[in-house]
């Protein structure tokens, strides 16, 4: 059910800021809000563009900025053209709680879209709640940064929450691969913590299956021997590692040379090129779950389509990208102009959440999965699928690859 108003605190919030006027020149009602005018409307973003998570931010500011250059260019939002900035947090939670702040105090934006990792976000987001803003999470996945139900003015976007993460994952391991003994590794961050907890539980679950060793390094960190070589004694069948994708590399290679065998399964927080590129024979049957219908670097239908406007757009982009931050925001500004759309000429912010709020078996971009905002969690991507990395390519897993895997998973 769509719900046609927003939430107490949301409403209260709009007032004392502000955000919404009507007056009555002219004989007819006209309608300002906070960060429209007849031309433009502004958004403003936030994320990490320095420091060890500047994939993060970068990403999600380039792939929106480059939509928002295409909707301006088809000429915007019912006349007016889109306005976006997008402030560095570097990742750091004080910093990010002072960009807040700023956003919401002193920039006033119409809206803002938050394409920061799991850690920074959960430390606004009750911040940004609170402001009635309307709000899109781009990027973070973490469970503990959802409501259920969620206010009003938060919506989530395609970074899958671990709510559903984990039962996959888990899934994929005890069902599909019919391991017996799993070693859990994930980071210390909020993401990677929150996730292999949640796996080792569903794992809890399954029958006949041990969870033999569980092992935590830090997600700034290049060498992670001490916690594989714990792993390797254990003898697992199968490790799942949550994380990011900068260690995921490393520790697929460390892995081989220290005589791991384990087939390794991961969560799209690592699906990046950069994992497999010069680690083919590592990463090679590397299994991990992800998003959208193609991978990033596939070359044919829409992603191809969407590869060659990026490159041109940005030459000089490094190896890696665009990476899934790219492609989630650049979906993302596409979902937000058709609820821009759907709100009216006559735009307010209440227009705008029940517009997004209703959202239902959508695809805002043709590299975009299935989109559904219509449900109390504002949750709009929930779907899934599963790569596997073949001859130092991601392709799609098919029933014979997954009985390959699995084949050597039970002789191991």
């Amino acid at each position: 059910m769509v719900r046609k108003s927003v939430t107490a605190i949301a409403l209260l919030a709009l007032t004392l800021a502000g955000c919404t006027t009507t007056s009555s020149e002219g004989g007819g009602t006209q309608v300002s809000t906070q960060g429209v005018t007849d031309t433009e409307i502004y958004i403003q973003g936030f994320g990490p563009i320095t420091g060890p998570a500047s994939w993060v931010g970068l990403g999600n500011r380039d792939g929106f900025a480059l939509a928002v250059k295409e909707i301006n260019a088809a000429g915007g939002v019912h006349g007016r053209k889109i306005r976006f900035e997008f402030h560095d947090d570097a990742f750091q939670v004080a910093q990010a709680q002072q960009v807040a702040r700023r956003i919401i105090q002193q920039d006033k934006p119409f809206m803002v879209y938050a394409g920061t990792g799991s850690t920074t976000f959960l430390a606004v987001a009750d911040q940004l709640r609170q402001s009635g803003l309307p709000v899109y999470n781009g990027f973070s996945g973490s469970e503990a940064a959802r409501k259920t139900p969620e206010v009003d003015n938060m919506f989530h976007g395609e970074a899958v929450s671990t709510k559903w993460v984990a039962p996959s994952i888990a899934d994929m391991v005890a069902d599909n691969l019919k391991a017996t003994r799993v070693a859990i590794l994930h980071e210390d961050g909020e993401w990677g913590r929150t996730l292999c907890a949640q796996v080792a539980t569903e794992l809890q679950g399954k029958s006949g299956l041990q969870v033999v060793a569980n092992e935590t390094y830090p997600a700034a960190g290049n060498d992670f021997t001490g916690q594989l070589v714990a792993i390797r004694n254990a003898n697992p069948q199968v490790v799942v590692n949550c994380g990011l994708f900068p260690a995921a590399k490393i520790i697929l290679r460390q892995a081989r040379e220290l005589g791991l065998k384990a087939q390794f399964v991961g969560d799209a927080g690592q699906a990046n090129a950069t994992v497999w590129t010069g680690n083919e024979a590592a990463a090679e049957d590397w299994l991990f779950n992800w998003y959208e219908p193609q991978f990033l670097t596939d070359t044919t239908g829409a992603q191809g389509e969407f590869l060659q406007k990026y490159k041109a757009e940005y030459p000089s982009a490094p190896t890696g990208r665009p990476n899934h931050a790219d492609n989630f925001s650049y979906t993302a500004a596409y979902l937000l102009k058709s609820a821009l759309e759907e709100a009216g000429k006559d735009l307010t912010a209440e227009k705008f959440i029940e517009a997004l709020a209703a959202v239902k078996d959508a695809r805002p971009t043709p590299i975009s999965p299935n989109v559904s905002c219509a449900n109390e969690r504002h949750e709009c991507f929930v779907d899934l699928v599963w790569m596997r990395i073949q001859g130092g390519k991601a392709v799609p897993v098919d029933d014979a690859g997954l009985a390959q895997i699995a084949g050597k998973v039970s002789g191991s």
